[in-house]
């Protein structure tokens, strides 16, 4: 990645719908030669993605670590966690848990159910945990919240039945987007 890269890169941050022409003309290069270095940079170190801005949406957040007792059971979590369309953060740590995560909700009531029932923290294996709550996040605006359109499932992506839930039975969660029980606004 050199200079021109990062310029390029920049200017995407800002405005990932930039277009090739305008993107040269801010760097002085052809489109053509925009668009060479672009397909490598997507090819090897950057995506383009739609961002959703969670204060507009009203979203909350709740960053969730915690300690996993072993390596096996770490990588469950992380497989079985990697498909949960309200994760718009995992990564494994150091120190004192093992993995962290940030979680989003429609609301403190379903933000709630989904710390206590669905999250890292309520798996097998976990020995501790510790859960910060917010607001949307002020950096990034823009979050990679999965929009999943097709809403057939019975059964969450972590193998939750939100139909068969208390907390959603007694309207205190809206259920997982990727479920047929979903009554939020994604």
């Amino acid at each position: 990645m050199d200079e021109i890269d990062k310029k390029i890169i920049s200017i995407l941050q800002k405005d990932g719908r930039t277009s090739l022409s305008e993107l040269g003309k801010k760097v002085g290069f052809s489109h053509v030669s925009i668009r060479k270095r672009l397909k490598n940079l997507c090819e090897n170190l950057v995506k383009v993605s739609a961002g959703l801005n969670a204060e507009k949406l009203g979203f909350r957040v709740a960053i969730v670590n915690a300690e996993v007792e072993t390596p096996k059971r770490l990588q469950e979590l992380i497989n079985k966690f990697s498909k949960c369309p309200r994760i718009v953060f995992l990564t494994t740590t150091t120190g004192a848990y093992n993995i962290m995560t940030m979680m989003i909700a429609e609301d403190a009531d379903t933000l709630n159910a989904i710390v206590e029932v669905c999250s890292v923290r309520a798996q097998k294996g976990v020995r501790r945990s510790e859960v910060t709550i917010g607001e949307a996040p002020v950096i990034p605006k823009y979050l990679p919240i999965k929009i999943i359109s097709n809403k057939e499932a019975e059964d969450a992506p972590c193998g939750i039945n939100c139909g068969k839930c208390a907390r959603y039975q007694n309207e205190k969660c809206l259920a997982c987007p990727a479920t047929k029980y979903y009554r939020g606004p994604l």
